[in-house]
């Protein structure tokens, strides 16, 4: 993000979130952590934002399925809430300002106690596969659009 994620966010109805299927693999903790930033988003949550997670390049014969792209960042993302929460247990215990920490608490995402999936968000979150080459089977811009004219119609 090249721009002030959080202002974009305000305004959004709905979230495309581009993964590269090839290097997801490699990247898996910056996506994940990516991902989440979006996912907690006060603005994402309250306005049940729904996210198209779209696995790119799968007309590259290395690109992961969607199926496995979500698995992935299912388990770097529950691992990543422990993490979160660990600090923000260190932050309730010396912050001053208890209004930041009420804000990092509603970062927390999905259910306590259970192995994250994104079933369990309060927004519908959808995987699909994509290929921005002309001509391959896994679509391209026409399913994005037709996704998004469905988002912000229901």
């Amino acid at each position: 993000f090249r721009f002030d994620r959080d202002t974009q966010l305000k305004a959004a109805r709905a979230v495309v979130f581009v993964v590269d299927s090839v290097q997801v693999a490699r990247d898996i903790r910056a996506t994940a952590e990516t991902l989440y930033d979006v996912l907690a988003n006060a603005s994402v949550q309250e306005n049940e934002c729904p996210v198209l997670v779209l696995c790119n390049k799968q007309d590259d014969a290395l690109a992961l399925p969607n199926i496995r792209v979500k698995e992935m960042l299912e388990e770097e993302i529950d691992g990543l809430r422990g993490s979160r929460q660990a600090g923000l247990d260190s932050l309730q215990d010396t912050a001053d300002d208890d209004a930041a920490v009420e804000e990092k608490a509603g970062d927390y995402l999905g259910i306590d106690g259970k192995k994250f999936v994104f079933e369990d968000l309060c927004h519908p979150v959808q995987f699909n596969e994509s290929s921005m080459v002309i001509g391959h089977d896994a679509g391209g811009l026409e399913q994005v659009e037709q996704w998004i004219s469905e988002s912000l119609h229901t």
